[in-house]
């Protein structure tokens, strides 16, 4: 989420940038009072009109009065304007003042309060009543919600009391629960039209009409097409087939939930940009895989490639469930479609991205990522592959937000779905799997689906390798961040580190709202080593923007770290070779 964060006293400043520490927002300030990475503002209400219509979120650290004129003049529209959240400057109130559930208001107001030991204040209706967010079902469990302009009908209905009707056939019931006396489930979409309720939440790939009232229709992506084409087929003679058959039959092209055909084809031109267009990933077999399966329908390719079937066996095997569609052929193209099965299990890969180049991203890390259905993570990893998984849904996260990727990867693959949750270097080294994990063991759960983790290249050996052969010897990684451990116990691990000659390899060494600490880690390490002791400092390894720079404990203060930064302190053998940084393993004494 990109969040902006105001404040116009002294005390709102310094709650500001506790709050800033945390989320990691931009903070403005009045021009008096900012420091050097937080921008300043002479007028207020021209700095909130610019941020309005530039940030996802803005928490406001003023009274809700003067909250309320400040932003009164920018709202335009539901789901449009980003979310805010009232703080007072004592820090005692959250206050979710706009988009509680379109924009995250209610979430962030919490998240807030819990950081700062404050009260959140949610007043939107569905959570005091304590009724679940209809709206939010989608998001939740990865439905399309197909007309989000009836949501405030059907929630009204509900808490008014008029009876509401519900029909479902797919995807996960667990929302229903505390549901009010007044919705009623219909075991059929017939009974539910003869019931002439004023409204209704439909959850279906099924083609609902003449409902005589609201209805809110949520699309669960339970519907996988078979495709088998000749080679050269244009993308709108696709597009016109799959709609085609699926209106014949009453579903709607909003479930699908991918496309499936034999290895090789996933790669016609036309195939790719008919899935980049409808977000759609392609799942392809091999024919050992499509001769598995005997299909109903007589197929060519029986003749063309030996085996039974492509479209049918390609939708039976990608879904683990029941043909809906048998075979329809056009002149370059079959089609076929089936309903992925209910029990069908999700699976969640945690995978190491390595440094950012697409190079050092490993084999199976991207098998996992083609054949993941949604891909999450912080928003500049994403945009490192964004490139070569165009057909994907991709869902960004900004920065400080591990514990929130981390719940929706889960809820995702509880509800069924592939999901790839990726993380820099490797996931096991500062990185999501243990977020994941930590989650986890909070909620006491066990996943009912497949975790796998994947590793990836880590930030310290990509550093290592640029700087030459530091690590040849025993090292120890710390972090630098006092987000989550105290400083005292970081300068501890320092000073064992340092006192044990192990060559220190330093994550996190610096961010916009925390500079002191790489300078009193230096400091530490003085006490242990010279000051001509080798350090290697790179940013950005192997993607744009790389900076590899050789120096010394004395000199290393004269250096701009970031979080985007690793620094190498060499051991007491550490020396300097061509520019290069190496630490001996201990090969010459042996030679001797």
């Amino acid at each position: 989420m990109k969040l902006a964060i105001f404040a116009l006293t002294r005390e709102g400043a310094e709650l500001g940038r506790r709050l800033r520490g945390l989320l990691d927002g931009e903070l403005f300030l009045p021009r008096k009072f900012a420091r050097e990475g937080e921008k300043g503002f002479e007028k207020l209400r021209e700095a909130i009109a610019d941020a309005f219509g530039r940030y996802e979120a803005l928490v406001l650290i003023m009274a809700a009065g003067a909250a309320v004129r400040l932003i009164a003049p920018h709202l335009k529209v539901k789901g449009e304007d980003p979310g805010v959240v009232v703080l007072d400057e004592k820090g005692r109130f959250a206050v979710s003042l706009l988009g509680g559930h379109s924009r995250g208001a209610n979430e962030l107001a919490r998240r807030t309060a819990f950081l700062l030991g404050a009260r959140p204040v949610i007043t939107t209706s569905s959570d005091i009543n304590e009724i679940p967010p209809i709206d939010l079902l989608g998001r939740k469990f990865g439905w399309e919600l197909e007309n989000p302009e009836s949501s405030a009908s059907v929630i009204s209905a509900i808490l008014n009391g008029e009876e509401v009707g519900v029909y479902q056939d797919a995807g996960e019931e667990s929302w229903r629960e505390g549901l009010p006396p007044n919705v009623r489930i219909f075991g059929s979409l017939e009974e539910l039209k003869r019931a002439k309720l004023k409204a209704a939440i439909l959850i279906t790939e099924k083609v609902a009409e003449g409902l005589p009232y609201t209805a809110l229709i949520f699309r669960p992506k339970n519907l996988v097409v078979g495709i088998g084409l000749h080679r050269g087929v244009g993308a709108s003679e696709i597009e016109e087939a799959v709609l085609r058959v699926l209106q014949e039959h009453g579903l709607s092209p909003r479930s699908i939930r991918n496309l499936a055909t034999v290895r090789g084809r996933e790669e016609e031109p036309g195939l790719l940009e008919f899935a980049r267009k409808y977000k759609l990933p392609i799942e392809s077999f091999s024919l050992e895989e499509l001769k598995s399966l005997n299909p109903p329908s007589r197929s060519a390719a029986r003749r063309s490639l030996g085996v039974p079937g492509v479209c049918e066996p390609a939708a039976l095997l990608s879904s683990g469930g029941r043909l809906l569609v048998p075979k329809v052929k056009f002149k370059d193209i079959a089609l076929a479609v089936a309903r992925a099965e209910e029990g069908r299990k999700g699976k969640l890969w945690i995978v190491g991205l390595g440094p950012g180049s697409p190079d050092l991203l490993t084999f199976r890390a991207r098998r996992a990522l083609e054949g993941a259905d949604a891909i999450l993570g912080y928003k500049r990893y994403l945009l490192q592959i964004a490139e070569l998984f165009p057909h994907k849904e991709i869902l960004p996260f900004e920065m400080g937000s591990e514990i929130e990727r981390a719940e929706l990867a889960l809820e995702l693959a509880s509800s069924g779905r592939k999901v790839a949750l990726v993380s820099g270097g490797d996931p096991g080294i500062y990185g999501m799997a243990g977020a994941l994990f930590e989650l986890l063991e909070m909620r006491k759960e066990v996943p009912n689906f497949e975790i796998e983790i994947i590793p990836g290249v880590p930030a310290l050996c990509a550093a290592s390798s640029l700087l030459g052969s530091p690590l040849s010897s025993d090292f120890a990684c710390i972090s630098l961040s006092d987000l989550l451990v105290p400083w005292e116990v970081i300068a501890e691990r320092l000073r064992k580190a340092a006192e044990g000659d192990f060559v220190i390899v330093l994550y996190n060494p610096a961010s916009k709202g925390r500079r002191e600490q790489l300078l009193r880690a230096r400091e530490i390490i003085l006490q242990y080593r010279p000051p001509s002791t080798p350090v290697g400092f790179v940013r950005n390894a192997f993607r744009e923007g790389q900076e590899v720079k050789l120096t010394d404990l004395a000199h290393l203060a004269e250096l701009e770290a970031d979080m985007s930064t690793i620094i190498l302190v060499g051991n007491s053998s550490t020396f300097r070779l061509g520019g290069r940084m190496i630490t001996p393993r201990g090969y010459r004494r042996r030679g001797r």
